[in-house]
Parts: structure tokens; sequence; C-alpha cells
């Protein structure tokens, strides 16, 4: 297998902007370059504001409201995600590439049991007939270590606590059997134990899976925790890469020694 084979995204040179109310181009993520090889996972961190998630969210070929592409391509498997065709790119989110939000409990619908969200999740992104999707429902949701799985796919998500709904959140994203698992912050707003559950839970569905990931994270202890190369971002750009114990060990710039020393924050959004 060459390198190129093994490379699952490819960012090359990225930059990524808006138009500010004078009309000039005004860029969030600038020249950024990062290949992200198959069964790895990598951790991206930075502060608030930083660009992390706006990169999380090009590499599933998403921008926000009025975001453009200023320069550069995300390639998936060589496929350059922001000139495939709308049904392509549809197609390959939630199956060859899956998110993972921040906020389990907005990202699922509330008037819905998990067994009909689940479903409607198969039916979109699996080639399984609907006689079958109740028992990979319940397949997916003992994969993420929920207790009776069967009698849980009846409730609605208020009736799970925060590090079950987050649990769902991952089995709903693992129902189209991905390459790579985008995490925006999966852990952020959970109590100190439950982030723990919920970092040993991705661990063991890596070695499992073999599953590519992108941990998106303001928390370097987290990052490291996951990692096998940590990005860290600073004002759009990615100011630092390396393999994590080198990275820990010995960090390269000044932002990353800041981050390093400084205590674990809250993200303010």
């Amino acid at each position: 297998m060459t390198d190129n084979d093994n490379k699952v995204l490819t960012v090359d040179n990225l930059s990524l902007g808006y138009t500010d109310g004078r009309g000039d181009k005004v860029a969030v993520l600038r020249d950024v370059s990062l290949a992200i090889r198959a069964g790895e996972v990598i951790g991206l961190v930075g502060e608030s504001g930083c660009g992390k998630s706006t990169l999380a969210l090009a590499l599933l070929g998403f921008l926000r409201s009025g975001g453009e592409v200023l320069g550069g391509r995300i390639c998936y498997r060589q496929q350059s995600l922001f000139e495939l065709p709308a049904t392509e790119l549809a197609r390959l989110r939630g199956g060859q590439i899956a998110l993972i939000p921040q906020n389990a409990g907005q990202s699922l619908t509330p008037t819905m049991t998990l067994q009909a969200q689940l479903c409607e999740a198969l039916q979109l992104h699996s080639d399984l007939p609907a006689s079958e999707h109740r028992a990979r429902a319940i397949e997916l949701l003992t994969l993420v270590r929920l207790p009776s799985p069967a009698a849980l796919l009846s409730r609605y998500p208020h009736q799970l606590s925060g590090g079950q709904q987050q649990r769902v959140a991952i089995a709903m994203a693992l129902a189209g059997e991905p390459e790579v698992l985008l995490l925006d912050e999966p852990t952020t707003g959970l109590d100190v134990t439950t982030q723990a559950h919920i970092l040993e839970l991705l661990r063991e569905l890596r070695q499992r899976l073999g599953t590519t990931m992108v941990f998106v994270s303001h928390d370097l202890g987290v990052i490291a925790r996951v990692s096998d190369r940590i990005a860290v971002m600073y004002a759009g750009e990615m100011v630092e890469l390396g393999a994590c114990a080198e990275v820990l060990r010995q960090p390269a710039h000044p932002y990353t020694c800041l981050l390093y020393t400084s205590p674990s924050p809250r993200d303010r959004g």
C-alpha cells in the first residue's frame, strides 16, 4: 500500500472565509494542511474561535452560512469534497464520514423514540432491509455499552442522562459504518466521571472497529488521552503538528506551551 492509499482525508493549503460588510474577504482558516491516515486519531486543539470546529465541519464538506473556500481543497480518498455534486456529498455524510456533535441532547429529536431515530439513521446510511433495523439498533446500543438496549429503544432522549445521550449519538453516527468519525467537543459539559467513560468507549471503538477519528477539543488533557497526533490551532492557522508524546513533552510553539501549562478551561463557545 502506498502512502497516498493510506491517507483517508487530505487538507491541502485550505483557506476558508466570509465576506464582511464592506465586501472584503475575511479568512477564518488560513493555509491549513493536514493528512489523516487510516485508523489514526488526530486531536485538533485550541481555544474557542481558533477555527478548529470550522475545520472539522469542512472535513464533512460543510460550510456555515456565508462561508466560502478562498483557496486549497479537502479530499476524501482523492475526491475533492467541495467539488462533489450535492447528492454524492449527502451520501458521503453519515456514510463514509460521520459527525458526533458537542451537545447530543440538542442533536437528538425530542419527539422521536431512540428506535425511530436509530432506524432512520440506518435507513439513510445502510443497506439493511427495514426488517433488520430494530435488531441492528440493539446491536449499536450494545456496542456503545448502554444497558438493557432493547428496553431503551422505546425511550425518548429526555429520559436519558447526558452520558447516555452522548452514547446514543455515537451509536447513530456508527449506523452507516463510517470510515471517519468527526468528534466536535463530544465530552464538553459532561462531568469528569462520565467524560472518562466516554473517552474509554472511544478508545475501545477505535481498537475494535479501526475507525479513523478527528477529535476536536479546547482541552489538551482530553486530546492527549485519545490522540496519536496533535494539531494545535491558533487564530485560524495550524501552528503545531506532531506525535502526541512529542508535542506534550517538548512543545515547539509558544501557544502550545500556554495550553499545556494553563488549567483546563470551559469552552466559552
